[in-house]
């Protein structure tokens, strides 16, 4: 009996010891998500990597997003040392894709926007320690893990980062193609960001206002809500009287809607969706 008893004792200590490297390689891998939003005013639509930095360790991955239908994006790598990547348009533009990198030297790797180079830059810095963690920036934090090289120790992501309830995807919902005379939506708000501010401008091509013609946006509605509540948040913007002359006139519009979260602390979310509004 006492011979079983250490049998099971030791295939059980064998088990253990094998599952602790899949426990220290199970962080969560950081996601860099390209963004597109109007900060610069009405007129000007800016775009950035949201966050602009990450650090891993050897034989890190990090998941790169666009989640556009619209807006092209691309990875264009300019240190000496290069990630192996699947999924991530690299040397080209893109839309709608999702893809990691996975970096086996330690080092800096920088890298900017095939479309936008001098707007979208960005770097990864790979450590020998193991250490992953990413940069919180305007445009809004992402997951942050730590695990410690030659042990089992994993450290889950602090509570409290993130404006939203889990990815943009997963917490903004808003339609492409939509009918009446205004946008509709809505977004999860995490508890960091109960007490915000949501903002959501809808942008319109000049040419389709029957102005100049011109690429350049102008806005043709906007909604502000305050003192956000943590969890699901709907909001419906309607149209100024300039985009309705619009849509009457065509019986659809092409929109721009740009969305943000700012949080009391001063932390800030934002991007934007292509949306098509049809007459009713």
């Amino acid at each position: 009996m006492r011979g079983l008893l250490k049998g099971v004792l030791a295939l059980a200590l064998g088990a253990a010891v094998a599952a602790l490297p899949a426990v220290a390689g199970s962080e969560t891998a950081p996601t860099i998500e390209a963004t597109n939003y109007g900060g610069g005013g009405i007129y000007k639509e800016t775009h950035e990597w949201s966050p602009p930095s990450a650090t891993v360790g050897v034989s890190g991955v990090v998941t790169f997003v666009n989640n556009s239908s619209s807006v092209e994006h691309g990875v264009v790598w300019s240190s000496a040392i290069k990630p192996a990547c699947e999924g991530v348009p690299e040397n080209r533009g893109a839309t709608s894709w999702r893809g990691t990198c996975t970096f086996s030297q330690p080092g800096s790797y920088t890298f900017y926007c095939y479309v936008h180079p001098s707007e979208m830059k960005g770097s990864i810095t790979v450590n020998a320690n193991g250490t992953t963690t990413t940069t919180m920036t305007s445009g809004g934090p992402t997951t942050t893990s730590i695990t410690t090289t030659g042990s089992s120790t994993s450290q889950a992501p602090p509570p409290g980062t993130s404006l939203l309830q889990g990815s943009t995807r997963e917490a903004l919902t808003l339609a492409k193609s939509q009918r009446g005379t205004g946008v509709r939506g809505s977004v999860r708000i995490s508890r960091a960001g109960a007490g915000g501010r949501l903002e959501v401008d809808l942008l319109a091509k000049r040419a389709s206002l029957a102005s100049v013609s011109s690429a350049f946006r102008s806005g043709v509605g906007k909604l502000v809500r305050r003192a956000l509540s943590a969890g699901k948040v709907s909001f419906s913007v309607p149209l100024n009287a300039k985009g309705r002359r619009a849509l009457g006139r065509h019986g659809h519009l092409a929109l721009k809607a740009a969305v943000a979260v700012s949080s009391p602390a001063a932390a800030r979310f934002s991007t934007s969706r292509s949306v098509v509004l049809r007459r009713r």
